[in-house]
């Protein structure tokens, strides 16, 4: 198959992991609100698939949420403080993997169509336009504004349709979380999985990357060698 097409996943495949070090902003902005860090950051985890499906369109929103959950006022310089900082916080998270950029550079000028899909907050598409990715993929979708998210076969219709090609034509690249890849096999697509480099896929989230047997790489830059386009550029 010659594929037109390549679909990645942003968390874990075109950034590192958002997770791994999530603890850390949801105790900071506890501090900066006033609230009790513990209930705070067991409010902020209960909202995540919340914030996953854009029921917050804001991050003042999500912060209002918790903190009103909790019975916390929020004055103005607390809730613009606390804004800066998760906005910044994310900023930091996404920084491109190494080989990243130079990867995606390769696809386009191979003339690739190249696509996102992201299970994400708000804070994403927020900052999205800032990113070096932004002039890169063409199609970028997220979760909190399409109000879907994967594995919901919907979320992989309408990147085929913004990208206008056809399912078969497209690759997908992912880490494995939520069962993205068999969905995408589902969908007609490609699926490739990309390992973790420092550490072994855990919890449920990532049993799919566990047990995979199909497609794998261990490396963005893999991704050119399957695809004829780009190994002939």
């Amino acid at each position: 198959m010659n594929y037109s097409t390549v679909i990645f996943d942003l968390f874990g495949t075109l950034v590192n992991d958002f997770t791994s070090v999530a603890g850390q902003t949801q105790d900071e902005l506890a501090v900066i609100l006033g609230a009790p860090r513990e209930l705070f950051m067991n409010q902020w985890r209960e909202i995540t698939g919340r914030r996953t499906m854009g029921e917050f369109q804001t991050v003042e929103a999500s912060i209002e949420s918790v903190c009103g959950a909790l019975g916390v006022p929020v004055n103005a310089e607390q809730m613009a403080k606390a804004v800066e900082f998760r906005l910044e916080y994310t900023r930091r998270a996404l920084t491109p993997k190494p080989d990243a950029i130079a990867t995606l550079r390769q696809l386009k000028h191979a003339g690739f169509k190249i696509g996102l899909l992201s299970n994400c907050s708000i804070e994403i598409p927020i900052l999205w336009p800032e990113t070096e990715f932004a002039d890169l993929i063409e199609s970028p979708i997220f979760s909190s504004r399409e109000r879907l998210k994967k594995p919901d076969p919907r979320i992989y219709q309408i990147a085929c349709e913004r990208l206008d090609v056809a399912p078969e034509e497209c690759l997908y690249v992912a880490d494995g979380e939520n069962h993205e890849l068999t969905a995408a096999a589902d969908f007609g697509m490609k699926p490739v999985l990309i390992l973790p480099k420092l550490h072994e896929p855990r919890g449920d989230m990532r049993q799919e990357a566990r047990e995979w047997q199909g497609l794998t790489i261990s490396a963005l830059a893999e991704v050119l060698r399957l695809t004829d386009k780009s190994s002939t550029s």
